[in-house]
């Protein structure tokens, strides 16, 4: 079972020590990071790095509502659980879209009822699957930026950085993209339009979250212009 990725957050040791030994007791496995304050955990969050965060909300510094409110800047969907021992915050949290608020001291059937929502939830989303080096790998759409046809391969860059290499066709992977936010604005590139920050009138091309530009063919550009535009308003009504 691949373990869920966790980020601790809490500025006293003996809670992180606290709920690393609830975590060690759950069902399902986990690979922990910790982090004594917000600005350390702000300093290297990046979307897709974890699969959930427990945040302290009272700490020296930023608390963590603070944190998460920069954080969903970033990343609107990464399930998030507070961990405190006031329950004042609950309106926050609800606007924050916090999976959980888990009161301390936090019990083993509340981490054991977070982890199994969570990894649900990872294991429900839709995902692209592939085969590299022989073997099937199912990638989450919610990790990939986009696709690029190079000669006889594709490669798959993903939010937190990484490359996936495969070789194959990229027209061989679009029908697992259909119904979801993905358009070709070129023959070699697909993109998620979620990860795109706006069009390049000068250049014609897509502008990415990562900094790279997808360029956009002379006959695509007005269907490139519809799909961006479609995505942001059907995002800004709820439907993505």
């Amino acid at each position: 079972m691949e373990p869920l990725t966790l980020a601790i957050c809490d500025d006293l040791p003996e809670e992180r020590e606290k709920l690393l030994a609830l975590l060690e007791q759950a069902p399902i496995p986990t690979a922990c990071a910790q982090f004594v304050s917000s600005e350390e955990l702000l300093d290297v969050f990046r979307p897709g790095v974890f699969d959930l965060l427990l945040m302290d909300i009272y700490m020296d510094g930023m608390t963590g509502v603070e944190a998460v409110q920069k954080i969903r800047e970033m990343d609107e969907s990464i399930p998030i659980a507070f961990t405190t021992t006031s329950t004042e915050h609950t309106l926050e949290s609800y606007r924050l879209s916090v999976l959980k608020y888990l009161e301390k001291p936090v019990k083993q059937k509340d981490i054991n009822d977070l982890l199994r929502l969570v990894k649900l939830q990872r294991d429900s989303a839709p995902r692209l699957t592939v085969r590299q080096d022989g073997m099937e790998r199912a990638v989450p759409l919610s990790r990939l930026l986009c696709l690029e046809q190079r000669a006889h391969h594709v490669f798959l860059f993903l939010k937190d950085g990484g490359t996936i290499q495969l070789y194959g066709k990229l027209s061989a992977l679009l029908p697992q993209l259909e119904g979801q936010p993905f358009f070709c604005p070129h023959k070699s590139y697909c993109v998620n339009l979620a990860f795109v920050c706006g069009i390049n009138e000068e250049y014609q091309c897509y502008q990415m979250a990562d900094g790279k530009n997808v360029p956009i063919s002379r006959p695509n550009r007005a269907k490139a212009k519809r799909a961006y535009e479609d995505y942001l308003f059907a995002r800004t009504r709820g439907d993505e």
